[in-house]
């Protein structure tokens, strides 16, 4: 048997390098908490229409980042430029590769309006047909690796941006309960971040609002 050569095409070559120039030249750390998920499923289950918990975490992230403009920010050779909108970049695998478009104004936008945003996401990701300015002028991105038997990963940095956020699969976890072993739910969460725009304490002053909201999902609405 030969081996096979598989050419790189435009986008990934592009995809490749930038994804080097954010490793070589991005000083990165990383923090990780557990989200307790049973409250989210309930909320979910209780919504009017059928979204993914992406949605949710999405609408989390959006709400985290107007609360912590250091967070929803970018490097410049000398500034830190904070972002008045927050536009959150979702992974997504084509099959043909990642992009990561951009759902502008995610703070400003209900679940519902987050939920159509998402399902968007998901067509076009199936047929891979993003413009240039979906998949530009994100200020954060979310990686979730949620449908995979991944228990947890760490995302690299997508480079001016100050973080990323990558979520594993929900998992069954013994919880103690009122002095009792039960059943829960726990889906690990890691930020990435350039620590030439934030520190691991406003950092983790970010995930502990963000495990808040998914943890007390009413407010969420």
């Amino acid at each position: 048997m030969s081996d096979t050569v598989i050419k790189l095409t435009p986008m990934k070559k592009s995809m490749a390098r930038h994804m080097t120039e954010s490793w070589d030249g991005v000083p990165q750390f990383n923090i990780e908490g557990e989200i307790d998920c049973r409250p989210m499923i309930k909320f979910r289950g209780g919504l009017p229409f059928k979204t993914s918990y992406t949605t949710l975490i999405v609408r989390a992230a959006a709400l985290c980042l107007k609360k912590h403009p250091g967070i929803n920010a970018s490097f410049g050779q000398d500034h830190i430029l904070c972002h008045e909108g927050v536009n959150i970049g979702v992974a997504a695998d084509t099959g043909k590769g990642l992009l990561v478009p951009v759902i502008r104004d995610a703070a400003d936008k209900t679940i519902r309006e987050l939920h159509e945003c998402m399902e968007e996401i998901k067509e076009k990701t199936k047929r891979g047909n993003f413009t240039l300015e979906q998949l530009a002028g994100g200020t954060f991105t979310i990686s979730n690796l949620g449908m995979f038997p991944v228990s947890a990963f760490t995302a690299i940095v997508n480079a001016p941006q100050a973080a990323i956020m990558a979520l594993a699969r929900m998992r069954d976890v013994p919880v103690v309960k009122n002095g009792t072993i039960v059943c829960g739910k726990q889906m690990n969460v890691r930020l990435s971040a350039d620590h030439r725009i934030t520190a691991g304490a406003d950092l983790a002053r970010f995930m502990a609002d963000f495990i808040v909201l998914l943890e007390e999902p009413e407010n969420l609405l």
